[in-house]
C-alpha cells in the first residue's frame, strides 16, 4: 500500500490539472500553498475559481445532447458568496434549501426566476418569502406544504411555480444517510402523486411544472439514477394523460459523484464509494436515455452539487506537533506502537471525517516519499477526534521528516466540509480564499474571531 499511494501522489503532482510541485512545495492552480496559513490563518479553505468552472463545462458538455438542460446548481455544497459567484458567471441556475440559501444565492446576483427551492421544512415565512422572488420552481415535499403554497399565494396575488417531490423507491450503493430515494423523509408517496396533482390544477395561483426526485449523494455507479428516472417518466406519462395535462419540466436532482480515490489509484482507502465508477457523462447518459424516450422537448433540470466544487478546494492545516504512544491490550501487554501526528484541524474543521477518504500530503515537502505511517489527530478534547480513513487503514502516511509548522493539506473537500463546520471548543472557524486564476488569489472569508464567537450572547446586553 506504501508503494501505491506514493505512486499517486507523484502521478497527481505530474499530471492533475490542478497541482505542481515546485521547490517541493505543493501548488494550487499555480499558487504555493505554503505561503496562505502564515497570511490567512490555519486551517484555511482554498477554492479555485477555475476548476469550479471546468467542472460546470463538464457537466455541460455530458447533457449537450438535450439543450432544454437546466443546471442548478445546489448551493448547500457551497454557499461562499464568491464561489456563488463564480458559478452565477458561467451561466448556469442554483438549487437553495431555505429561505436564506435563497436570500445567499441572490446577494450572489441571481434572480428568483433562476432559483429552485428545495427543503422538506418550509416554514410559512420562507414559503412567502419564496413565492414573492417568482422563483423557478419550489419543489413541494408534502400535502400541507402545497396547502400553504395556495393559501399564501392567494394571499399575495402571485403565482407560485411548483414540482412534486415523490420518492421512486430506488435504493443506491452510497452511505445510508446520503440516500434519499429510498425509505427517506423527502417526497411523497408515488400512490399519492395523482391526488396531489389534481389538486395544484383547481389552485388559481398555484402552476403545476413537473415532478421532482434526489437519487442520493456520492453514488457511485449509474443503474440507480436511471431506473428512477424511469420510474420518475412513467409517473409524468401516466399522470399527463390522466390530467389531461402537459408538464414543462422533470427535475431529476443531482448525486454525480466525485472521486476521493482517483481511477488511476490502485491501493486501499475508505468506502468504496470514495472511488465511483461514473462522472457527469454516465450520469447524463442515464437520464436522458429515459427522459428522451418520452420526450425531447421538456426541460430536464439537475441539481449538481458535490460535482461542481468538490475538487474545487483544498484544507490547509498546520501540523502541530506528534508522540509515539504504545498500544496496550486489556491485559497489560503490549502489542505494538502508534506514531502520532496532531494537526490544527479536526472535525471541527473537516467535518466529514469518520466517513470520507481524502488525499493527504504534506505540502511542505511535496516532492518528498510519504513512506511514514502515522495516525492524524486533531485538536479537540474528544477520544475520538482523529482521521479514519488513511492508504492505511486508520494510518496515513506522510514524509519521514515531517516536522512541526509543516502544511499539510486534504484535496477534494470543496463539498460540504466548510458548510458544516463549527467552533467547537471554541476553536474559529476558518478563513477561505479563492484562486481567480492561475497564481492569483484573494481572501474571500476572514478566519472567524473570539468576538464573533460572543457576539449573539453579547448582544443581548
Amino acid at each position: 500500500m506504501h508503494g501505491h499511494f506514493d505512486s499517486q501522489r507523484k502521478y497527481t503532482l505530474a499530471h492533475d490539472r490542478r497541482f505542481a510541485a515546485s521547490a517541493d512545495h505543493l501548488l494550487f492552480e499555480g499558487v504555493d500553498l505554503t505561503l496562505l496559513p502564515a497570511r490567512f490563518g490555519s486551517p484555511l479553505y482554498v477554492y479555485s475559481a477555475p476548476e469550479i468552472r471546468r467542472n460546470i463545462a463538464e457537466i455541460r458538455d455530458a447533457f449537450a445532447e438535450h439543450p432544454a438542460t437546466r443546471i442548478c446548481y445546489a448551493s448547500k455544497a457551497c454557499s461562499l458568496l464568491a464561489v456563488l459567484q463564480v458559478v452565477r458567471e458561467t451561466g448556469i441556475s442554483i438549487e437553495a434549501n431555505s429561505a436564506n440559501e435563497i436570500r445567499r444565492c441572490l446577494a450572489a446576483g441571481f434572480r428568483g426566476d433562476q432559483i429552485v427551492y428545495n427543503g422538506v421544512v418550509k416554514r410559512e415565512e420562507e414559503l412567502e418569502f419564496a413565492i414573492a422572488q417568482q422563483l423557478h420552481a419550489i419543489n413541494v415535499d408534502s400535502e400541507e406544504e402545497l396547502a400553504a403554497i395556495d393559501r399564501i399565494s392567494r394571499r399575495l396575488g402571485q403565482t407560485a411555480r411548483v414540482c412534486i417531490r415523490v420518492e421512486p423507491n430506488v435504493k443506491a450503493d452510497t452511505h445510508e444517510g446520503l440516500m434519499t430515494a429510498y425509505r427517506a423523509k423527502s417526497g411523497i408517496d408515488l400512490a399519492d402523486a395523482e391526488r396531489v396533482c389534481r389538486a395544484v390544477l383547481d389552485m388559481p395561483r398555484v402552476t403545476l411544472c413537473g415532478l421532482h426526485m434526489h437519487v442520493g449523494d456520492q453514488v457511485p455507479d449509474a443503474q440507480p439514477f436511471g431506473l428512477a428516472t424511469r420510474v420518475l417518466v412513467n409517473a409524468a406519462r401516466d399522470l399527463e394523460t390522466a390530467l389531461g395535462i402537459r408538464f414543462s419540466m422533470i427535475n431529476v436532482g443531482g448525486g454525480i459523484p466525485t472521486p476521493y480515490r482517483y481511477a488511476t489509484d490502485q491501493g486501499g482507502g475508505g468506502p468504496e464509494n470514495m472511488q465511483p465508477q461514473i462522472g457527469a457523462a454516465e450520469f447524463a447518459r442515464a437520464v436522458l436515455a429515459e427522459v428522451r424516450a418520452w420526450r425531447t422537448d421538456i426541460e430536464v433540470c439537475i441539481e449538481p452539487g458535490r460535482k461542481v466544487v468538490g475538487s474545487a478546494a483544498v484544507l490547509l492545516t498546520t501540523l502541530v506537533n506528534g508522540k509515539s504512544k504504545t498500544l496496550h491490550a486489556e491485559d497489560g501487554s503490549v502489542e505494538g506502537q502508534v506514531l502520532w501526528r496532531m494537526l490544527d484541524a479536526g472535525f471541527n474543521a473537516v467535518p466529514d471525517y469518520k466517513d470520507w477518504y481524502f488525499y493527504v500530503y504534506n505540502a511542505s515537502r511535496a516532492t518528498q516519499v510519504h513512506d511514514l505511517a502515522v495516525k492524524l489527530g486533531g485538536p479537540l478534547c474528544d477520544g475520538g477526534d482523529w482521521f479514519r480513513h488513511g492508504p492505511l487503514g486508520e494510518q496515513f502516511l506522510l514524509p519521514a521528516d515531517s516536522a512541526p509548522g509543516d502544511v499539510v493539506v486534504f484535496l477534494d473537500v470543496g463539498a460540504y466540509q466548510l458548510e458544516n463546520q463549527t467552533n467547537y471548543n471554541a476553536q474559529p472557524r476558518s478563513a477561505a480564499v479563492l484562486i481567480d486564476r492561475a497564481g492569483q488569489y484573494r481572501l474571500v472569508r476572514r478566519q472567524e474571531r473570539f468576538d464573533d464567537m460572543l457576539r449573539l450572547e453579547r448582544d443581548l446586553s
